[in-house]
């Protein structure tokens, strides 16, 4: 699985509706594009996936977009491109990941807990507040967000 990382300065289309696929509002992921570093993982048979990394103080960075290519997606994928922001997070001096997501968002939450990820807020009505159409997902309205952490230095070991 040797992936190659590049930084995106401004998505292509492709890029872009993955980055959509994990985050159905266009002018937040503008907004983190902007104040964040953006990279898309590719191989020798095309994108893979993208990755918007978004700093925070105390030394906390936080997964602001992950998406994996639907065909290529349950094939470690996810989990590379996670090992890949704590590797930069280490690089870059952070020392918390942060990532969050909607509480009926199953797979990606089994994703981060496996790779060590905890929970530590909960953000009820995010998504009611934040959006201004309902998202469903797993057949169920998603309302609240859940947010994750893990230490940057635990993940490399």
């Amino acid at each position: 699985m040797a992936l190659v990382y590049q930084k995106i300065q401004r998505p292509t289309s492709a890029q872009n509706d993955l980055l959509l696929s994990a985050d159905p509002s266009q002018s937040l992921i503008d907004s983190y594009l902007k104040a964040g570093t953006a990279f898309a993982a590719s191989d020798s048979r095309g994108l893979i996936g993208v990755l918007v990394l978004l700093p925070h103080a105390d030394q906390v960075l936080e997964v602001a977009n992950l998406a994996v290519t639907p065909s290529r997606q349950r094939q470690g994928y996810g989990k590379a491109l996670l090992t890949f922001a704590r590797q930069w997070a280490s690089d870059h001096g952070y020392r918390t990941l942060r990532v969050a997501t909607g509480t009926t968002s199953f797979a990606q939450l089994y994703l981060y807990q496996r790779q060590g990820y905890r929970v530590v807020a909960v953000e009820a009505d995010y998504f009611t507040t934040h959006y201004n159409h309902d998202i469903m997902e797993n057949s169920l309205k998603l309302r609240d967000r859940l947010v994750l952490t893990r230490n940057v230095v635990d993940s490399l070991a």
